[in-house]
């Protein structure tokens, strides 16, 4: 059968038909509004969404997209993507749409001047992208549960990061204008509400100099905060915070990275800094 192949457009009616196929193939989940989408793929500063969509006579039937960001990668700062959406309309899986959008999708970002593309995969999907799509396991992602300040190491024992999302004041704005999640922002943190009640989400920590101007959810019912991601800087040893068990998760997370440059990159697990802050979990 000939499917048609096209890239992502981010006009009202292709808003409206990605928004109807994400809301078929995940109908548990609430946060596939016009409101979302068109944030997610149309109001990024760092640049309107990468990807492609398959059609069958006119009707969409598969999708893929990619978040553009900017990032420090081994001392410098450069364009990439996360992988964000995928979606097959459940009458046309396994019929290899998701590999051939994902490929088409790198080649448009690389002749674009995208430099890597970077995701959280979960049990599911990483056999996909690490197999089929030739992704690199970074590793997993840490999961902790507590209270108060994360200590951090002393300064000699910190390692380097060789990646590093790079938030701007624009950037962190329109982060934090998530129509679907409700925050709360201290001197110190940015807090997300959780599905649990007395649990809030630490998405970033210390992040400086930056303005935000948004209307605060009342968080004092929520006494543990849930950490997720990689910083190799935190003493968790001094820090009130233990980790979830691998059993009690609903999935592991393993942040997965593709070089889209010649020069066939990879990262070590212990020089990245990955907050919450910078994937789409909240």
């Amino acid at each position: 059968m000939e499917y048609e192949f096209l890239p992502i457009k981010t006009d009202k009616a292709s808003i409206d038909e990605i928004v109807a196929l994400l809301q078929i193939t995940f109908p548990e989940s609430n946060k596939f509004t016009y409101a979302y989408i068109e944030w997610q793929y149309k109001n990024n500063p760092d640049g309107e969404v990468v990807g492609y969509n398959a059609y069958d006579s006119g009707k969409l039937i598969a999708h893929y997209a990619l978040m553009p960001f900017k990032a420090t990668v081994f001392d410098k700062e450069e364009l990439g993507l996360l992988s964000l959406n995928t979606a097959t309309h459940p009458a046309y899986q396994g019929k290899g749409l998701f590999v051939k959008l994902a490929e088409m999708s790198y080649e448009l970002a690389r002749h674009n001047g995208y430099g890597f593309v970077i995701g959280v995969a979960n049990a599911n999907s990483s056999y996909g992208f690490i197999y089929k799509l030739n992704f690199q396991k970074i590793g997993e992602l840490e999961a902790r549960i507590g209270f108060g300040a994360l200590k951090r190491l002393k300064d000699e024992e910190n390692k380097v990061n060789y990646y590093k999302r790079e938030w701007s004041d624009a950037s962190l704005r329109w982060r934090l204008n998530n129509p679907s999640c409700n925050y709360k922002v201290t001197e110190d943190f940015i807090f997300s509400m959780t599905s649990v009640f007395f649990i809030k989400a630490i998405l970033f920590e210390k992040y400086g100099g930056f303005l935000f101007h948004k209307k605060e959810t009342e968080m004092k019912l929520r006494k543990l905060n849930l950490w997720i991601g990689i910083d190799n800087s935190i003493d968790w040893k001094a820090s009130n915070y233990f980790e979830i068990p691998k059993r009690l998760r609903p999935s592991p997370l393993n942040l997965i990275f593709k070089d889209l440059t010649v020069n066939n990159r990879k990262l070590e697990l212990n020089t990245v800094l990955f907050n919450a802050l910078d994937f789409d979990a909240y």
